[in-house]
């Protein structure tokens, strides 16, 4: 990957992975939409599980997620990192490692939960730009943590 269309490449894929994370703590349907191939899959998969317990085709049925987080969560903060990529001309495949941090959308509640998320991604060059084409969310694990101020100036103590 020396030449620079392969380096636009990766800087695009990376940013792509970027603005999927920003769309989702935003819940922000059409962020989310944009990032995914009209008729892109996702499928959510437990730790540890062989199949699927969510199965998602197309941007109607991806417009599921912003909403549910929307309902779920009062913040989340997804931060990805370790993107490594592999690209084959028009299409390309990743895996993107993510630390997503939850708040409850219950303001009594002071835990967040942190969930270690492995994203196993096909990409699609269209003549917008890159997007993911089927997209795999591997829950690795889960802990909790007590929140100690849920936005600056406002201490849980």
């Amino acid at each position: 990957m020396t030449n620079s269309t392969s380096t636009d490449d990766i800087v695009e894929l990376n940013q792509l992975a970027y603005r999927y994370a920003a769309a989702v703590d935003a819940c922000d349907v059409s962020a989310f939409q944009s990032v995914f191939a009209s008729d892109a899959t996702l499928k959510v998969y437990r730790a540890g599980a062989d199949a699927p317990y969510t199965d998602l085709k197309g941007h109607d049925q991806l417009a599921l997620i912003p909403k549910t987080m929307r309902g779920m969560y009062r913040r989340t903060a997804h931060m990805m990192t370790n993107h490594l990529v592999d690209i084959r001309g028009e299409s390309a495949t990743g895996e993107v490692l993510c630390i997503a941090r939850h708040l409850s959308a219950d303001p009594n509640d002071q835990t967040a939960l942190n969930i270690i998320i492995r994203y196993r991604d096909r990409y699609i060059r269209l003549p917008q730009g890159w997007r993911i084409s089927e997209r795999e969310i591997r829950f690795q694990w889960s802990e909790r943590s007590t929140v100690l101020d849920s936005g600056a100036g406002n201490p849980k103590v």
